[in-house]
């Protein structure tokens, strides 16, 4: 077993849209060192996240070569270990999940103003419908 400092061993968080997909879940994905184990991927995200896993999944994507093409030379991009984890229910790291933020701010905006204040924005632009309308005259 190689020792590993935990707060390194996290490189970065993939975000995709199938990994946001899966944040509602309670599953996150990580770039991780590739000497990393399971248990210490979990000991790592539960220190820097304070939160609680229950499984970690391990891939190993491999590197892929590309010839850049006037200098002749070969280079390896992606690759590296993916770890995915599973969080115990109704936990979510807070900053890997900017979305459900956005939400929560937008309904307490909208809590603040009042109800009537979304029918009164419909009914001014209802009227005007295409470009010819938008024109002054």
């Amino acid at each position: 077993m190689t020792n590993l400092n935990l707060s390194l061993l996290l490189k970065r968080a993939i975000l995709s849209e199938k990994t946001h997909k899966q944040m509602d879940q309670g599953l996150y994905t990580f770039l991780v060192d590739r000497r990393a184990t399971k248990f210490q991927i979990a000991q790592a995200v539960e220190k820097q996240f304070q939160v609680n896993v229950l499984r970690v999944n391990v891939l190993k994507k491999p590197h892929k070569t590309i010839r850049i093409a006037k200098t002749r030379k070969t280079i390896q991009i992606t690759g590296g270990k993916k770890a995915t984890i599973l969080l115990k229910k109704g936990e979510r790291i807070e900053i890997l999940s900017p979305k459900t933020a956005k939400e929560s701010r937008s309904k307490s905006t909208k809590a603040a103003k009042g109800p009537n204040t979304d029918q009164e924005e419909k009914s001014k632009t209802k009227g005007k419908k295409g470009l010819l309308a938008r024109i002054k005259k």
